[in-house]
């Protein structure tokens, strides 16, 4: 079997912000307590520490193994507000990834992305460092079990050790957590398959971190504008695009400019639906292996499922046309059909 750090970003990032994991309650020992907290007291605590820094810079080693490959990279993390700015950096390859206060953003070796961060609708594959987080929402801990194990130590600072189990048998993590300050400092899972480890080498809470560092490389990406409107004609007035309007509620529409390309999101409510309609020139990606071939108002389209949000799509005079909604692909391809484009 063949390991890589690209197929298996659910386990790296998952890693990384763990702390997620942590949405625990319990009582608080008390002052001088000397037995050993629980496990969810523990980690109660760390939740809280993270949830309540005004920033947050830390760096991991990560290493994902199974019983014939072993692959590494190094993550640096950054976060202020509702600011982040993640970079994965494996011997082959860097990816980089963003949201500050007006975009999100993605940077690959052989692609890069950017989008209103307010858009529903997002590009497929890496390009979405908050989608690979949340592939399985672990903030539900109704299905984990924990258990205090010991007290133990990790590069000679004092640590809690932690134990959490998927109830299903999905999967197992070992965490240790620093006595002094709640900080994660090491984790170890385990999904039946793969084996993740990662050492937090440097944490640091509550320090200055420039606005500056939440943009995107501007030798890779170039936004020049982001604009949001209140009506179709509003939108359709203010782009060159030729713009499909749906019959339906309509809600708001973002322009994104780029010195390549233009991306228009409309966004529809429709039947208690939330519909969005994309119209763009970028080269933007979906789910061309696992899409149906069908027709749409006599284009030959594209209908697949992204991240459990129906789609349709098809491309015409170098502009792609996508229609996304939180429902099943005969719903979708309803909606796409009555487009009037």
């Amino acid at each position: 079997m063949s390991l890589s750090l690209g197929g298996s970003r659910r386990a790296v990032f998952t890693a990384i912000v763990l702390v997620t994991m942590v949405t625990a309650t319990g009582a608080a020992i008390t002052s001088g307590q000397s037995a050993d907290p629980s496990a969810d007291t523990v980690l109660n605590d760390t939740r809280d520490r993270y949830a309540n820094a005004e920033s947050l810079v830390t760096t991991a080693d990560v290493t994902v193994s199974n019983d014939t490959a072993n692959r590494t990279a190094t993550v640096d993390v950054a976060a202020a507000g509702n600011q982040s700015r993640t970079v994965v950096t494996a011997p082959n390859a860097t990816y980089r990834f963003g949201v500050n206060e007006s975009i999100a953003w993605y940077v690959g070796p052989n692609r890069t992305a950017a989008w209103d961060r307010n858009a529903s609708v997002r590009p497929a594959g890496n390009a979405s460092v908050s989608t690979a987080l949340t592939d399985r929402s672990l903030d539900d801990r109704e299905d984990v079990s924990t258990e205090y194990l010991r007290r133990g130590s990790d590069d000679g600072i004092d640590a809690h050790v932690i134990e959490m189990r998927h109830d299903d048998g999905e999967g197992t993590a070992t965490l240790w957590i620093a006595q002094s300050d709640s900080r994660l400092l090491r984790a170890e899972m385990t999904d039946g398959t793969n084996r993740t480890t990662v050492d937090y080498t440097d944490t640091q809470f509550n320090v200055s971190v420039h606005n500056s560092t939440f943009d995107p490389p501007a030798d890779r990406i170039a936004v020049t504008s982001i604009e949001r409107y209140d009506t179709f004609a509003a939108v359709q007035a203010n782009t060159s695009l030729d713009l499909p309007e749906l019959d339906a509620t309509f809600r708001e529409a973002s322009v994104l400019t780029r010195s390549s390309s233009t991306t228009v999101a409309q966004e529809y409510r429709d039947a208690g639906d939330n519909v969005t309609v994309v119209s763009t020139t970028s080269d933007r990606e979906f789910d061309r292996e696992n899409a149906t071939a069908v027709t749409v108002n006599g284009h030959d389209a594209n209908l697949t499922t992204v991240r459990d949000r129906a789609v349709v799509y098809w491309e015409r005079d170098g502009v792609t046309t996508a229609v996304v909604v939180d429902a099943s692909e005969d719903r979708a391809l309803e909606l796409a059909r009555r487009l009037d484009a």
